[in-house]
């Protein structure tokens, strides 16, 4: 039929063509691509009338065990939900609908239709369908292999995997902790005005009708510090009242409480919520978790002979936060070091290293190369003195 077409079009004189086979099978089995049909659907007046929802995973290596995670859009406000789970049974995808169902029928709506795709799994099976019908929700599969049929739920998804990934890349955090990043990422976004609503509004908006509040936000990933109720100290007076920890997200709708990870909390940490919270906007948590800071200072080779008197005292301090307990006057490990220098200039050997720990405002020393990484806890047996006149000698100190 095409080539009929051509040589009826461009040439001048008109050909006699014999009839050609209108359809050439051939052609179709060779050529035949997916037709995508771009009509603007009209969207839903009424909220949760139709629900939009599809599956994202797996995703391994994360804490908590979760794999996957669905995500449940409304047509109308394009309000989103977000539920992680552990494996794709349909069991579980059930369970996970109930909740969302009861969440909907508690604010005084109801949802009429259900559009997804056709996986057997997570949806097309005899428990989610029999769960349908019993709330009379119509079901409205997408066809096989057909996703943009369910493009709402496909966006969505795209979205929350973009945003997760920007905040994670940009706080240096593990990739362990994307469904902490996929929940703030829903969070926020609903609380972000779009385009896909009339006067840019956000879904938090259209929804609920008021405008939400943005003042409780914080940056995902960076450092907080997390208040340690007096029952919890180990030191009751002297010990440290707060442990680092790292930003996570929000809780439900509230503005005075946020979900934080604490490094100190079980054997590798774990996520909490609480209040009483202080954070660091411009220092991620994973770039110093421990919560020391430390300052390295060079010094030249010695030149001259040091013969400076050094008095011994024993300092008896006790430290929670590093790692340090009073355990008397005899304890060599334990005794802390005070450097205090004359302005008299004084050098000491190439090999070691001086740091500064701001947290006792005291010097340690460390030798080279056994001990050069940074980050040495107090807890390696390490001499302290105290020296109330010039420098120490290097028979006066020893490490180990």
């Amino acid at each position: 039929m095409d080539v009929k077409r051509i040589l009826e079009t461009t040439l001048k004189t008109p050909w006699k063509l014999p009839d050609l086979v209108s359809l050439c099978q051939t052609c179709i089995q060779m050529k035949q691509q997916q037709r995508v049909a771009h009509t603007q659907s009209s969207r839903t007046s009424v909220p949760f009338e139709l629900i939009h929802s599809d599956l994202c995973g797996p995703i391994k290596g994360t804490i908590g065990g979760n794999q996957y995670y669905i995500v449940y859009i409304d047509d109308c406000t394009r309000y989103t939900e977000v539920y992680f789970l552990v494996t794709k049974l349909a069991e579980e995808i059930s369970a996970k609908f109930q909740n969302y169902h009861a969440w909907v029928e508690a604010r005084g709506f109801h949802i009429k239709r259900f559009r997804c795709d056709n996986g057997s799994g997570e949806y097309n099976n005899s428990i989610f369908l029999g769960l349908l019908g019993e709330n009379g929700i119509a079901y409205e599969p997408a066809p096989p292999y057909t996703q943009l049929k369910n493009a709402v739920a496909e966006r969505m998804i795209r979205t929350l995997n973009t945003k997760a990934r920007s905040m994670m890349w940009e706080a240096n955090v593990p990739t362990k902790f994307w469904p902490e990043a996929i929940r703030t990422a829903c969070y926020l976004h609903r609380r972000s005005p779009t385009t896909s609503l009339s006067g840019n509004h956000s879904l938090f908006e259209a929804l609920f009708g008021t405008v939400p509040p943005i003042e409780h936000l914080r940056r995902f990933g960076c450092r907080a510090f997390k208040h340690i109720p007096p029952a919890q100290r180990n030191e009751k007076k002297f010990g440290s009242r707060s442990n680092p920890s790292m930003m996570l997200g929000y809780v439900h709708n509230t503005t005075k409480i946020w979900r934080i990870w604490d490094f100190n909390s079980g054997k590798a940490g774990r996520a909490v919520e609480c209040s009483s919270v202080v954070f660091d906007k411009n220092e991620d948590a994973f770039a110093s978790s421990t919560g020391e800071r430390e300052e390295t200072v060079e010094f030249p080779d010695q030149t001259e002979d040091q013969s400076q008197q050094v008095d011994e005292m024993t300092v008896e301090r006790t430290d929670n936060s590093m790692g340090m307990k009073d355990t008397g006057s005899n304890s060599i490990s334990q005794n802390l070091v005070v450097f205090t220098f004359t302005p008299k200039p004084y050098e000491l050997p190439s090999e070691r290293k001086i740091s500064r720990c701001h947290s006792l405002f005291c010097w340690r020393r460390v030798e080279y190369p056994s001990y050069e990484r940074k980050g040495l806890p107090l807890s390696q047996p390490i001499c302290w003195r105290e020296v109330t006149q010039g420098p120490p000698n290097s028979a006066d100190i020893s490490v180990g």
